[in-house]
Parts: structure tokens; sequence; C-alpha cells
């Protein structure tokens, strides 16, 4: 999963964009501070920056220096400023782009996807394995003390990603997201429909269905061995 780290003192701007982004399939990290944005940049080495121009203790045009000196990834200025100086100023300090806080969340959400900061697909070509359950590529196919369980192509990818996400919770959207590179609408059923499938396929071999188990208004998790 790609990160985006979101320097920005304002917390209810901030948690929004980390709940909105999360729900693209990002993995996000946050700081509020200017003082801090450098440590927390080495410390996570995201694969986008969006930062603030106005923030306390040191200004986004100060961090923005400082991190093209080692930082070779995008950076994104997110600010109040609309200005043509600000703009200017931010471009010619190595930013990649510019986008002002008013502007819908989808514009800055198309900006991010044009740096080529997009969620990956996730790489079903390695063994996965957790105790007597591996997850055999070659095969397409998981497999209990050497019995295939007897997926499909597209219950195996899903079974795989959420089992590669062991003890975090997946939501749909970033199923939909990684799987598909769709958005969930709220409506399509289609996740739980392979789930279920997936249950059944568990039970039927001995296993029980809750190895997935269902997190109320969040998705899902791998669970095993079974708590």
């Amino acid at each position: 999963m790609q990160k985006i780290l979101i320097i920005e003192d304002d917390n209810l701007v901030s948690l929004t964009l980390k709940a909105q982004l999360e729900k693209k399939g990002f993995e996000i990290s946050q700081v509020f501070n200017g003082s801090a944005a450098i440590r927390k940049v080495i410390s996570v080495n995201p694969d986008v920056i969006l930062l603030d121009i106005g923030l306390p203790d040191k200004n986004g045009y100060d961090i923005c220096k400082e991190l093209r000196q080692f930082y070779q990834g995008g950076i994104i200025f997110l600010t109040a400023h609309e200005s043509v100086e600000a703009e200017i100023t931010s471009f010619g300090l190595g930013a990649d782009d510019f986008v002002t806080k008013g502007a819908p969340f989808e514009v800055l959400y198309q900006r991010i996807k044009r740096l080529g900061v997009r969620p990956k697909k996730v790489d079903v070509s390695l063994t996965l394995s957790f105790e007597d359950i591996e997850f055999q590529p070659n095969n397409s196919d998981c497999y209990h003390l050497g019995k295939p369980i007897g997926l499909t192509q597209e219950e195996y990818e899903l079974f795989y990603f959420i089992a590669t996400k062991h003890g975090q919770v997946v939501s749909r959207q970033m199923i939909l997201k990684v799987l598909k590179g769709a958005d969930y609408n709220g409506i399509d059923r289609s996740i739980d429909i392979k789930v279920a499938r997936i249950r059944s396929k568990l039970k039927r071999i001995g296993l029980p269905s809750k190895i997935i188990q269902s997190v109320r208004s969040k998705g899902y998790q791998f669970n095993y061995p079974v708590q």
C-alpha cells in the first residue's frame, strides 16, 4: 500500500483528508507542526507529501527546501494561500503541485494520481503461509494440510489480500481499489458474496469460517489461528 504524509496543523483538515484518502486505499501518516515534519518524513518515507504553508514553528516553504536536499518523492502544497506569488514560490522550491484547500477532494485525488501515486494491486505471486495454511500462487489456491480449498481465481486473490493484512481490518473500499481499481459505492455486495463463498469452502474442509471475521461497518479481518 502506498503512503501519504499529511503535514497540516489544522486537526479537522488533517483528519478529514486522512479519512478520505484511506477510503481510496492509501496508508496515511500525519504530523501537525513544522518542527517535527522532517523527522516524520525520514521515519515514514512516504510516496507523497501533502504540505501546508502556514505551519507553526517552521513554514512549509522552509520544509520543502530542506526536503528537496534528500527526498525525491512527490510534494503537493495544500494551502489556503491562493496568490500567484505563493504558487510560483512553491514550484521554485521544488514542489510538484499546488492545490488550494477550497478545491474539491476529487481534484486533489486526481493530482495525487497524476504523480503516479495510486494504490498498487496486490502481488499474489509469493507463497504465503500461516501454520498449516498455505497460499500457493502457482495453483491459485489455498491449502490446509495439503488439501486444496478449491478457490476460484477471484476468490483466491481476495482471500490472499485479506491474509496479507493479518491482524488489520480491510475495508471494502480498499479491497475494491486494490483488486479492481474501483471505488466502493456503498451498495456493491460482490465482496460480501465472495467472502461467503470462501467461508463455505473453508467449512467444507473442516476449517472455521471465522478465519475471515466481519468487522461491523468496517470490513474484514484475517484471523488465523482463530482466537
